[in-house]
Formats: C-alpha cells, structure tokens, sequence
C-alpha cells in the first residue's frame, strides 16, 4: 500500500508569511530622550537630574513609540497609555497603508547626524514631560534596577526626607559616608569563608559534612516544630528512615544528603550563635547544585533541594538585601518542575502511588508560594502560567501512614501529634488558595494596560471574604489559639491579605495629588498598614522560635507597612495644612499620627537589637530612626509654611541619621569586644561546627539535644583581617586615614580564655541583657 496525500491540496505545502502585529507593544521608557540620545544614566525622573544639572530641564521628555520609518519619535508616555486612539476599520487601515508608503522619504545615511530626534518644540515641551509610570519606581537615584510597587521600598518615593537620604542629597553626604564605613564592618561581622568545593561531589564528601545521628536528630526536630509546619516540603518520617540508611552506609545520594543538610541549615536560623554555620552548610549544598549533575536530573528529592535551599536564601536574605541571588535557584527550579510535569494532575500519571501523588500536590503547592513571595519581595513580575496547571489542592491525609515503609515502622523520631500535622496541612492548603487569588491579580498589576483598580479591588475583597468563610476553626482569626506556630500560621495569610490589598490601593494614589477622593483612598491604606504593624508587633513580642520567625517571614511587609503609613501621614498633613482653620488635635490624622510613632518606636527598638546581623538591618534600622524623627516632628513645625517645614524636617532627618549610625558604630564595637564567639567574625576566625575530617580546622562541637544553644571554642590562629585590602570595600567607597586608623584600632579578639571572660562579662552586664532582649 502506497502513501498518498489525497486529503491534502498543494496549497498546504506552502509556506505563508505570517500576519505581523496587529497593534505595538507599549513599554515602559528606561530613560529619558536626552539621555537616551546622549548614552547618559537618567534616574527617571521628571526632569531627571541630568537634564537638570546641564539646564535643558524643559527637553526632558520619555520616548515610547516608533513611526513606520524606524525613527524614534519623542511621544508622552502619559499621552500614550492613558489616552489609546480609536481602532480604525480595515479599509482605513489600508488606506493609511497605502498613503504612507506613497509619501515615504529616503532615510538618512547611517554615517549622518540627522539621525538624532528633532528637539520638541516649546509647546510639545510641556505635554512631553510625563511622570514615571507608577507600577514600575527606581531603587535610588544611582541605581539603574527598577523595582515593581510590591517592593517594600516603593513607599519611600513619596517621603520627602527617606528620599533624599537614598538619593545621596548633599544634607546626608556625611551620614553616607558614616553609613559605608558601618556597613564594611557589618559585612566583616558576617562574612563566610571562600567555598573549599572545586570540584565534582559524592555522598562521600557531603557525608562527611553531617554531624552525629543524634545531632542530626535535634536539629531535624526543631525544624519540624518550626520552619516544617510553615512549608510542608520533607516528610519527617521519610527523613528518620533516610538518616538510619545514611548512618549505615546503604544511602550514599548527594541529593538525599543535601535534603538533610539544608534542613539543619534552617533550623540553625533560629540559633544566633548558629545561623552563620548553616549558611555555610547552605553554600556547600549550593556549590554541589551546580557542580554535580545528579542535582540537575528531574526528581522528587531534587525539587526537596531547590525548595529548600529557596527557604534558607530568603531568610538569609532578611539580613543581607541578596534576594536577588534566588534568580538563579528560581530558574532552575521552574525548569525542573516543568519537565516533571509537577504542574499537572498526578491522576495523568500511570502506576503512581497515593504517597506520591500527595508529595507532588505539596511540593506542587510550596512551589507556588514560594515563586510568588519571592516576586512580591523583589517587585517582579510573576510569569506563571496557572492558565495550565491542574494540580488539585493537597489532602489532609497524614503521609506516614500512606508510605508503606513508614506506615508500620518504629521511629526514635518524636513525631506531632495528628491533630497538628492536620492542621499543619490545612494551612498550607489555605495559603495555596491565597496564592491562587493573588497571583492573577499581581500579573494584571504588573501589565502594561492599566488595568480597572475598582473593579479588581471589589473581586480583590470578595475572594478574600471567600476564603475567610473557608477557613478551618484553628486559623479563623475570630479563634482564641494558643499554639504559637499556630498563631503564626493565621498571622501570615492575614498580612498576606492586607499587604497585598494596601498594594493595589496604592498603586492609584502614589504619584497623585491629594484630594477627596485620593484622602479616602489614603485611609483605606492606613486601615491595611495599621492591621499589618500591629499582627508583626504581636507576633514579635511572643516567647521561643515564633518572633525571629515573624522576622524572617513578615519583614518585608511590616517594612512596606511602616513606609506606607509615614506617606499616608505626611500626605494628610500636607491635605490639612491648604485647610483654611487648622486641624484639631483629636482629629483622625492627629491620632494617626500619634499611634504611628507609637509603631515606630515598637520596630526602631526591634531593629536596634538586629543592626548587626547584616547590611539590610542596619539599613532599616537607620531608615526607621529617620522615620520615627520626621514624623513624631510633623506637627511640631511651623503650621503656615510649607516650604519652612520641609528644611526643618530635613534638619531632623540629618540629625537622626547622623546619631544612629554613631550609636549603631559604637554598640559593634563593643559587640566586638564582648560578644560570643559564635556571633561575630566567623570568617576571620574560622568557627564552625563541622566534626569532619575534611574540615578539621574548624574545631568546635555540635549542640547536644540536651543544649541547642551551646557555646563553641574558637581556633587560636586567628586570621587577619581583610581591612587593609581596598578591593574589600565597596566599590562607591574608598577609606580615608581616619578610618583605617579606625579599622586599625578595631581589635579583633585571638585568644580563647580572653574571649571567654569577655563572654562571661558580657553575659551578666544588665545593660547589655537589656539591649539584645
């Protein structure tokens, strides 16, 4: 039988040119026309300061589209997306066509400096100068990164004095100065040592990096009762049954060795004195990652890792600011996910177990919150397609019991009780829903049509009610809960909610005037930032795991919260001061004011005991002192003068700025002279509580289960430190004499005893219990 084509007609095999574009793409202008014209940084604004600096102010204009020749033509980004021209017919549509190819003109030569855009004239100067788009804002007037509004430093564009201390005003040049000098400590206090991984990785090497089964046991434990409960990503069974295979030497996977590495990696946050060791151990898995090609094969232990590792990075990254570093692990995330298929209905899959189906719906579910928290974090764009995905919600069913090696099975592991693993999987049930709701609006948010803000509010706050109605007694925020876990579990879908709803509320007010409509706009996102400080102030102040928990996971969106509620008071005050009487004090903006300080003070003194632990404490502890000064003196200045008031609130911000930095510079200092071991220069001195033979330079020894927050010695042979090296600073910073004579009486301690008696002063000085409560 021959193979024929009768069903076919020649005109099947012909290629035809596809139909272009039916309408242009609109984007977002990343520079202004001169100083795209010029190859010149433009910071965006309007004028941008270097069409200020060289008196052509009037020029600065933002350039979007294109006309048929290719030229740039300098059109209003305003004017372009706000007011769209009428669709024309199809026989208009040809007639233009037609008529513009007739009267098209020859293009200049490449080599001609025709090139260059005419300059508008004066009249098209004044509709050319559009304001930057208000999805969209820049980290700082020297930074080129731009940054979504759910980044919690959106709300600083519309602080005067937060504005101009991040844009490097001339008030602030020596508190940025001070400021670059502190951060070059704190990175020193914080630094890890240079990776030792150079090449490919065995179990052998990463076995070699696990403490005893009994340490091992401890640590797995905490994370169980602590990060395990917020995302449900291991079994704990499975891992009791992996660890006795890894003792006995019968599981030798790197993958598998690294699940158990990044789980003690995250318990050790919650340990002052360990949560450096377990960024290291993170980094060891992280080398591994991209070294060996067993971590690039798609599995479910694999997923274990990538999801994992997710976890830590982000907690480290509330120290650090290096959010940014999880585009790499994201991408290959996404990757792997997509080509398990992890996204589709485990029912598609033949001979598939119910353990497993149920592993892939969690891990399926930890995926999704974790992409979108970190695209909400880092005000990026969430480019999931849920379009297609079907994976169904996860059960409630406990996994040990559905595992048939684990079902029956005797563990020396001191499981939770069913009650709470239940209610465990609920939550992580009901925060997959939140994701669901939220991730389609935060895609609208981020397009480029301005989308309906009343409409997607009012779908926004039915959704939620929805859920809310859904919720199960133990989360219900109506229901008295003891568990502090627990308490934390409710606490995050309600910030969650509110964080988000305050979002989209200021998407429409940040760039705008205050009027009427815009000040009942303002109170509603005073509604959400107050309901967001004051969950993060109650979970702060609970005993245990759950307030550094409440940091690690909520940071960002008290940090949003506090910034927002400072622009909310200081837009009212600017409301009141057109108000021909003046306003009373028990008027509503007065007590807002009063509470809001009340909520600084609560944060300024958190962070004040934080500073230390990286760069981004120190940079919100310095952001909150100045918030706290400007706004406790914005109804202690001149009530007439507009102008008056903003030279004196700047006054106070510079005088704010300049005494926390030297206080923060003065309490490292005598951290440094005083503290545990365990907290300060781990790099230079070389601790870590790895009892391995391959690590043997790094004497010290594992907490037992009897003492979780044991004190480690420090190896004698302390390095020097890096200070003299000017490759070690950054590079907007280069030391002076004064400080390197600084840095030169900065003593870092070498001896063990000495550092113990300091340990054991610093201990029972009242003063210094009080200030790291």
């Amino acid at each position: 039988m021959s193979l024929t084509f009768n069903h076919l007609s020649a005109d099947s095999f012909e290629s035809h040119l596809k139909a272009g574009r039916k309408r242009p793409r609109v984007r977002e202008p990343v520079s202004c026309w001169q100083c795209r014209t010029r190859k010149i940084r433009c910071n965006r604004e309007a004028p941008c300061k270097p069409c200020q600096d060289r008196g052509v102010s009037s020029e600065c204009a933002y350039t979007t589209s294109k006309d048929k020749d290719g030229q740039s033509q300098p059109v209003s980004r305003a004017h372009s997306v706000s007011r769209p021209k009428a669709r024309a017919t199809p026989s208009q549509s040809q007639t233009q066509t037609r008529t513009q190819t007739q009267t098209q003109t020859p293009s200049p030569s490449p080599s001609s400096r025709e090139l260059t855009p005419e300059t508008p004239s004066a009249g098209e100067r004044r509709e050319l100068i559009p304001a930057p788009g208000r999805n969209v804002f820049q980290g700082s007037s020297v930074k080129t990164r731009m940054m979504g509004l759910s980044h919690w430093m959106a709300p600083y564009n519309e602080m005067i004095v937060v504005k101009a201390m991040l844009d490097r005003a001339p008030e602030f040049q020596a508190s940025r100065r001070s400021f670059a000098e502190l951060k070059v400590l704190v990175r020193a206090c914080n630094a890890l040592p240079p990776s030792e991984l150079t090449g490919p990785t065995k179990g052998s090497s990463l076995r070699g990096l696990l403490p005893d089964r009994e340490t091992c046991q401890c640590w797995t434990l905490q994370y169980c009762r602590t990060y395990g409960r917020i995302y449900c990503i291991v079994d704990p069974a499975a891992l009791d049954l992996e660890m006795d295979q890894i003792c006995a030497g019968s599981l030798e996977n790197p993958v598998n060795i690294a699940v158990h590495l990044l789980v003690i990696a995250i318990a050790m946050q919650n340990v002052e004195s360990e949560r450096l060791n377990g960024r290291r151990l993170a980094r060891y898995v992280e080398d591994c990652i991209h070294l060996s090609p067993r971590f690039q094969k798609p599995s479910i232990a694999v997923v274990q890792v990538l999801l994992l590792l997710t976890v830590l990075k982000s907690i480290s990254a509330s120290d650090t600011d290096k959010i940014y570093d999880l585009m790499a692990i994201q991408g290959l995330t996404i990757q792997i996910v997509s080509s398990m298929g992890l996204h589709r209905d485990p029912a598609l899959f033949p001979d598939m177990s119910p353990y497993h189906a149920e592993v892939r719906k969690r891990l399926w579910a930890c995926f999704l919150r974790c992409n979108l928290a970190y695209c909400i974090r880092s005000g990026s764009q969430f480019n999931l397609p849920l379009s297609e995905s079907d994976c169904p919600l996860p059960t409630t069913a406990n996994l040990r019991y559905l595992d048939p090696a684990t079902a029956n099975g005797a563990f020396d592991f001191d499981f939770e009780s069913d009650d709470k693993a239940e209610g465990d999987v609920a939550f992580t049930i009901a925060a997959t829903k939140l994701a669901k709701i939220i991730a389609p609006v935060y895609q609208v948010l981020y397009s480029t049509v301005p989308p309906e803000l009343s409409k997607m509010q009012n779908d926004l706050r039915a959704a939620f009610r929805t859920l809310l109605s859904e919720l199960p007694p133990s989360l219900s925020p109506k229901s008295k809960i003891e568990d502090p876990i627990r308490m934390l579990q409710q606490s995050v879908l309600m910030v969650l909610m509110d964080s988000f709803s305050s979002v989209v509320t200021m998407s429409s007010t940040m760039g705008t005037t205050v009027g009427i409509f815009e000040r009942s706009q303002l109170l509603e996102i005073w509604d959400y930032t107050s309901s967001v400080l004051h969950k993060f102030q109650n979970l702060c102040q609970q005993e245990g795991e759950v307030g550094n928990m409440a940091v690690h996971l909520l940071w960002t969106h008290a940090g949003r919260a506090a910034l927002s509620a400072c622009s909310v008071v200081r837009r009212l005050r600017t409301f009141d001061l057109n108000r021909i009487m003046p306003p009373h004090p028990q008027q509503s903006v007065y007590i807002f004011q009063r509470l809001l300080v009340d909520s600084l003070i609560f944060l300024s003194q958190l962070w004040q005991s934080r500073f230390h632990l990286g760069p981004l404490t120190a940079k919100i502890n310095l952001i909150l002192a100045v918030c706290l000064k400007v706004t406790a003196s914005l109804y202690s200045t001149d009530y007439d003068d507009a102008e008056r008031i903003r030279h004196e609130l700047l006054a106070e911000g510079v005088e704010a700025a300049e005494k926390e930095i030297a206080d923060m510079k003065l309490k490292l200092q005598q951290r440094q002279q005083a503290v545990m071991p365990a907290d300060m220069f781990v790099g230079q001195q070389q601790y870590s509580p790895f009892s391995s033979p391959g690590l043997s330079n790094m004497g010290s020894s594992w907490p037992t289960k009897y003492d979780m927050v044991g004190h480690s010695e420090v190896s004698s042979d302390a390095e020097t430190p890096p200070f003299q090296n000017h490759d070690f600073f950054a590079m907007d910073f280069q030391p002076d004499a004064a400080f390197t004579s600084m840095i030169t009486n900065f003593n870092f301690p070498t001896e063990g005893a000495a550092l113990q008696d300091s340990a054991m002063a610093f201990v029972g000085d009242p003063a210094v219990v009080s200030l790291m409560s």
